[in-house]
């Protein structure tokens, strides 16, 4: 009969379990190893999911876009405004598509940076391409003339971890 357990000499001698969530690691091997693996964890792994965490997502389609720019900005530590151009556009892609949960035109775009006075929009056909460049947008056709453009799965990332690129 077989066993998973290694033979009682090679057996290790030290070993930890943790689990968070629906996550669990288990690493086994000498107290030293044990040791400054769980410190690698604990580093690594729980402070960058706690970033991914703190992203805020409009808790209601009633937030209007202003609600959720403030939110948003205690969240990153700075005012909107100090925002790429790009990142702002990506802000109301965001915001359309989790509390409307549709695509976005530049009509959209000049609404809600009206709403939310928003500087450093003038030209966001030029921030729109930035976006489809990066990855983070794409442009599915036009609906009744104008330009819808859709968020991708990465763009959402790039929001909800704080405008930080994921890693690879």
């Amino acid at each position: 009969m077989l066993s998973s357990l290694p033979p009682e000499e090679v057996r290790p001698e030290s070993g930890v379990r943790i689990k968070k969530g629906e996550l669990e690691v288990e690493v086994w091997g000498s107290r030293e190893f044990v040791e400054s693996t769980l410190e690698k964890l604990k580093e690594e792994f729980f402070k960058k999911e706690v970033l991914v965490t703190q992203t805020v997502k409009p808790s209601s389609p009633s937030m209007t876009f202003t609600e959720y720019l403030a939110e948003e900005a205690k969240v990153l530590g700075r005012e909107p405004d100090t925002l790429k151009g790009y990142e702002k556009i990506l802000l109301i892609g965001y915001y359309i598509y989790t509390t409307e949960n549709r695509d976005f035109t530049y009509e959209d775009i000049e609404r809600l940076k009206t709403e939310a006075r928003l500087s450093g929009l003038e030209n966001p056909r030029q921030y729109m391409g930035v976006l489809i460049r990066k990855g983070y947008v794409s442009e599915t056709g036009t609906e009744g003339g104008k330009k819808v453009f859709r968020m991708l799965r990465r763009g959402l990332q790039y929001v909800e971890s704080g405008f930080r690129e994921a890693e690879a």
